[in-house]
């Protein structure tokens, strides 16, 4: 029973995530502090660029719109990406279950059902390193193991080793160690996770149009410029620099979540590591590194 608090953050880790978040935006910020001296040096000078008050409140909603659009779209790939990842953690444990309901009771202490068990846990986290295009040593090297353990070449990709799951759902099936009904069950469960591993490349292949994502960020600097102006004309620069930081960085937010498998296990990507390392112990009974990942009920420090 699992006697954990659900996940949350903490206040403690505010700054944290703050840091996070200032630290990707490390160049907007160079960016927007040229832009604030520009305007607070020579604001009177470009008068040119001035719009009206209607002008500015027309922008305002345009732009408030087009990130609120962005932000929601890109919460939705997060959390797809979410349930897919959750599609996959089922499908493991139903592989698991599934494999011990149709093996004959008598067979089940042979290193076969192990063997079956392994490569499921081997396809989680091979999924991860596509997913990431980036591995901790450490845990590369652990599932390395994993592949020598079963006779496997270590250049052996995702797909290679969806093929000998498919193969050895048929061997089961010849050997006689699963009837009809078993090798049915065994691939319906096999094809959830293609599904899910489907899914999930989808989304990591198919970023936001390139056209929009331009679009949005441009509109975003021009208000913020024209928030600039109009607030220096009105000797309150101050507060017009906190609007337009604001609707920057609302705007950087969405394009940090479009991306759920960034490889730096920042606060705006998934915990794929925590994800895959609890499939191993589910299946293994036994993480895949001696003593576990770093883990908690903490989603910033999530790896």
């Amino acid at each position: 029973m699992t006697r954990a608090d659900p996940p949350r953050t903490g206040r403690r880790d505010y700054a944290l995530v703050l840091w996070q978040l200032l630290w990707r935006m490390r160049l907007d910020l160079l960016l927007f502090a040229l832009l604030y001296g520009a305007v607070a040096v020579s604001g009177s000078t470009l008068q040119s660029l001035y719009l009206t008050g209607t002008g500015l409140s027309v922008l305002g909603i345009a732009v408030s719109i087009f990130i609120a659009f962005r932000n929601t779209q890109a919460i939705g790939r997060w959390w797809e990406a979410r349930q897919l990842w959750g599609a996959m953690v089922n499908s493991s444990r139903q592989w698991r279950d599934t494999l011990t309901a149709h093996i004959p009771r008598n067979r089940r202490d042979g290193p076969r059902l192990r063997q079956l068990l392994q490569l499921q846990v081997i396809q989680v986290w091979l999924l991860n390193f596509e997913l990431r295009n980036f591995w901790r040593p450490e845990l590369r090297q652990a599932v390395d193991q994993h592949l020598d353990a079963l006779l496997l070449k270590r250049s052996l990709s995702l797909q290679q080793l969806c093929r000998l799951r498919a193969e050895a759902i048929g061997e089961l099936h010849d050997d006689g160690w699963i009837d009809a009904f078993g090798r049915q069950q065994l691939v319906g469960v096999a094809n959830a996770s293609l599904e899910a591993i489907g899914g999930l490349q989808r989304i990591r292949n198919t970023p936001i149009p390139a056209s929009y994502d331009v679009f949005v960020r441009l509109i975003t600097w021009v208000y913020g410029l024209e928030l600039l102006l109009e607030f220096h004309r009105g000797a309150s620069q101050l507060i017009g620099g906190v609007l337009c930081l604001g609707f920057l960085v609302a705007e950087r937010i969405g394009s940090y979540v479009e991306g759920p498998f960034d490889r730096d296990g920042s606060s705006f990507s998934l915990p794929l590591n925590t994800i895959c390392d609890t499939v191993t112990a589910d299946l293994l009974d036994h993480p895949l590194l001696p003593g576990g990942l770093p883990s908690g009920s903490d989603p910033v420090r999530w790896d």
